[in-house]
């Protein structure tokens, strides 16, 4: 094929396509290459590789911050390690004193027997605060990342968060049917529901309804799920998770049964699932843990519904 001379120039071509080249493709088209030729070379898209998911999450590799976080959730909360902080002087008298009671040291709490409800409440915010601070400094940077999974459709993940609370509920109370026998308040919940009455509604809902929920799935999906799954395939970290989830809302009851393990075996469920399903964000496995417990608290609070016997916080 030829080309007429082009006049007004010094194209010795003749063409207004310039020189001759030595690719394989014809040159003036747009993108350079026409479709149906092979793709251009570095294209993800055109070459058939399947471009990087916007809504997926990185939990990462494991650092020192999640160490020390593990350190201080196991040895520090679980363990007791951090019940120290009540030996200092005057750290358990302030305690007494902000929720109206005569000041009173920790030696004698221990030596009472039974500890008050505004010291179980006391402790629950001390613990949880110290805990909380530590696991946020190590983990707000995948936390806020982990928010990507609101980048497409966010009005449909938004609005399937009550639908998960729904539908663990249902979960609860189908297995509590099928099983033939009566709801029953775990030892947990009981001291929730006893250390929630000495404590304004809204230090309960920041401590048990959004604090509590970081801590826990940070722990229990973020790293038990995410973090491991680099090395243990997902479906030996989840039944991990979801057992371990279970049996830290049992420690110290001494009559554990199916009725009251039933309402944290369906949670654990729902949230493994909800952050397997959101691409391990943790973030919205936040939401949802944090919709259950606040709604939760405010169950106990104003009791309607009639849902005290299955919305429990966790």
């Amino acid at each position: 094929m030829s080309y007429p001379p082009n006049p007004g120039t010094n194209n010795p071509y003749g063409s207004p396509y310039g020189p001759p080249t030595n690719t394989p493709y014809p040159s003036g088209w747009p993108g350079q290459y026409p479709s149906g030729w092979p793709a251009a070379p570095g294209n993800p898209k055109r070459s058939g590789q399947k471009a990087p998911d916007k809504t997926a999450s990185n939990p990462g590799r494991l650092h020192w911050g999640d160490i020390l976080s593990l350190v201080v959730y196991i040895g520090g909360f679980l363990l007791g390690g951090l019940m120290l902080v009540f030996t200092i002087p005057g750290v358990t008298e302030f305690g007494a004193q902000a929720y109206g009671y005569d000041p009173v040291s920790f030696d004698e709490i221990v030596a009472g027997g039974q500890v008050p409800a505004w010291f179980l409440m006391y402790s629950n915010v001390v613990l949880y605060g110290i805990t909380g601070v530590v696991l946020i400094a190590a983990s707000w940077r995948p936390f806020l990342a982990s928010f990507r999974w609101f980048a497409t459709w966010w009005w449909v993940k938004a609005l399937l968060i009550p639908v998960v609370w729904l539908a663990t509920l249902i979960l609860t109370s189908l297995l509590l049917v099928l099983s033939g026998q009566d709801p029953d308040v775990s030892a947990n919940q009981e001291t929730v529901q006893e250390a929630a009455g000495e404590s304004s509604l809204w230090v309960s809902i920041l401590i048990l309804g959004l604090v509590g929920p970081y801590v826990e799935e940070y722990i229990f999906r973020h790293i038990l799920i995410g973090k491991l799954s680099r090395w243990i395939p997902v479906w030996i970290t989840t039944p991990i998770s979801i057992l371990a989830f279970t049996m830290l809302h049992f420690i110290g009851d001494p009559d554990p049964s199916f009725v009251t393990v039933v309402p944290y075996l369906s949670m654990a469920i729902a949230f493994s699932a909800v952050y397997l399903i959101s691409k391990k964000s943790f973030a919205y496995v936040w939401i949802s843990h944090a919709f259950n417990n606040v709604v939760s608290v405010l169950v106990m609070e104003f009791g309607f519904m009639g849902l005290s016997d299955v919305a429990v916080i966790a």
